[in-house]
């Protein structure tokens, strides 16, 4: 189903991709085979995908979104309840989401996020943008942040996250303020950062110099790093 113009789509199921290049609304919670937009889409209940989700445009629904495969978003999205991919998830646009941001796949985050709750993968999660997140981070591989060149004006701690930073493997964080704990295999915190919780790694850390830590690191087992 395509929509070059504008059009108004009720509660229900198409068994076919939704296409939109021109204004779309949907009335309810709608379900489709596929998703790819490039103009502007208002819904007020759930959106669920059985396949892949694309948005180049304006996105914004009242309620979750659910996705069978991948989710790209180089546009403006807002989902006001949670987001559930169990792909791949990416955004280089602006992504808002009122609840939980779960990319089951992993996710890569080069944009601007910010997420009221929590940020799930069972894979590598990559925050290269800016980032405010009021629950943990979990995943097996996680990389907050980036090195920015000598001498460009950039807030100092464009990564906000209130939560904890709770990695199975590896865990990267640079320019990020951490409210909780960081937990790890392999931690490396680097500069600009500020953890007012606890860092606790089981066989490596690395510390810049000019990072801030509320308390020293501690030393754990790996039985007491699952998560």
């Amino acid at each position: 189903m395509k929509i070059s113009g504008s059009g108004r789509l009720s509660e229900g199921t198409i068994n076919d991709d939704l296409h939109v290049s021109g204004s779309a609304r949907l009335a309810g919670n709608f379900e489709c085979n596929g998703f790819r937009s490039s103009g502007s889409l208002r819904g007020e209940g759930n959106l669920t995908v059985h396949g892949d989700f694309s948005s180049s445009g304006s996105f914004r629904i009242g309620g979750s979104l659910y996705g069978d495969r991948n989710f790209k978003s180089s546009g403006s999205a807002t989902v006001r309840g949670e987001v559930l991919i169990k792909g791949i998830l990416s955004s280089s646009g602006s992504l808002r989401v009122g609840s939980k941001l779960e990319g089951i796949e992993g996710i890569k985050i080069s944009g601007s996020v910010r997420v009221q709750g929590e940020v799930l993968s069972l894979e590598k999660i990559i925050i290269s943008g800016s980032s405010i997140v009021s629950g943990n981070i979990t995943g097996t591989e996680i990389t907050i942040g980036r090195e920015v060149k000598f001498g460009i004006n950039v807030y100092k701690h464009p990564n906000k996250i209130y939560g904890s930073v709770l990695a199975r493997e590896r865990v990267e964080i640079l320019r990020a303020l951490v409210n909780g704990d960081v937990k790890g295999r392999n931690v490396k915190i680097g500069r600009a950062v500020e953890v007012q919780g606890t860092v606790y790694y089981v066989d490596t850390i690395e510390i810049h110099n000019k990072a801030i830590l509320a308390n020293k690191p501690i030393q754990i087992i790996e039985e007491d790093l699952h998560l």
